[in-house]
């Protein structure tokens, strides 16, 4: 059956495109040949999780680094009970609608996949701690589960302690980042929301808000992101048009490639529905188990 994937431009290709010029080098590789060891020395007994079999690619950017599997749910739940068994103060899991897929950094190849470990060092540590006010990056080592055919949540055995996240708490953590002090936090946040939830009108009307921001690379980060929404963002293409009258030549590129994007767009209508579906069906089972 043909099933609709979500697609990260590789959340870092996208925020990479959208932040600071400090997100520049980044490394790649496919498969599940095992990483070594001395460069995860900062997160005590990740090693199992990170060498998991199932995995299928890897990236790292200037320390902020992704881990993606495709496995089915037996292989997950052994994945999640080695995450849990790390000495972490904390342990997040972040349940969201899948399944998806992630675009190189060439965007030669999509990877699918259903589960990434996302770990923060180097110079994105720098990023995550001065983030940690309006808490958008974890600082702990954080395991995302995409939930669909392959992910069942009546068959997901979430360890104790381990503390479960949905999508509208990330949605909290990158809406407050639109209002951040920080630079880097406010820029990431609008690329990040508009991955994370490419279907909420709410998320798009806040990032387009930004539109008209004094600040000239915020102004890039709202129109790249608007692009995400494709026909949801329609009732913004006589503003972008407008906006076609800036002076400054990246800006107007960019504007030109987003008004193609929005106007171009295939119907999601379908896809919108059964990522609400989803949605409910995962905030349903993240109630059940305070109870």
């Amino acid at each position: 059956m043909r099933c609709w994937l979500l697609r990260l431009s590789g959340c870092l290709l996208l925020l990479g495109s959208l932040s600071a010029p400090a997100w520049a080098l980044g490394e790649e590789d496919f498969g599940n040949k095992p990483l070594n060891a001395a460069n995860f020395k900062d997160w005590p007994g990740i090693m199992p999780v990170v060498n998991d079999t199932h995995r299928v690619y890897h990236t790292w950017v200037n320390g902020n680094e992704h881990c993606y599997y495709r496995g089915d749910i037996a292989a997950l739940n052994a994945a999640l009970k080695h995450f849990a068994d790390t000495p972490e103060k904390v342990h997040e899991v972040i349940l969201l609608p899948g399944p998806v897929e992630v675009n190189s950094f060439q965007k030669s190849k999509f990877v699918t996949y259903n589960w990434s470990l996302h770990l923060v060092g180097g110079i994105a540590k720098a990023v995550a701690e001065k983030s940690q006010e309006d808490g958008f990056w974890s600082k702990y080592p954080v395991l995302t589960v995409y939930v669909g055919e392959t992910i069942q949540l009546d068959q997901l055995k979430l360890p104790q302690g381990v503390k479960a996240l949905e999508l509208a708490d990330l949605e909290a953590r990158y809406l407050k980042g639109l209002s951040s002090g920080d630079p880097t936090v406010r820029g990431l946040s609008m690329g990040s929301l508009a991955v994370l939830n490419p279907f909420s009108k709410r998320n798009m009307k806040a990032i387009a808000a930004l539109m008209n921001d004094p600040n000239l690379w915020f102004r890039l980060n709202s129109v790249g992101a608007l692009a995400e929404f494709g026909r949801l963002a329609q009732g913004e293409l006589p503003a972008l048009r407008e906006a076609l009258k800036t002076e400054d030549g990246h800006l107007r590129t960019q504007i030109e490639k987003t008004i193609e994007a929005i106007e171009t767009a295939p119907d999601r209508t379908l896809a919108a529905k059964r990522h609400r579906e989803l949605q409910l069906k995962i905030h349903q089972y993240c109630e059940g188990l305070g109870e």
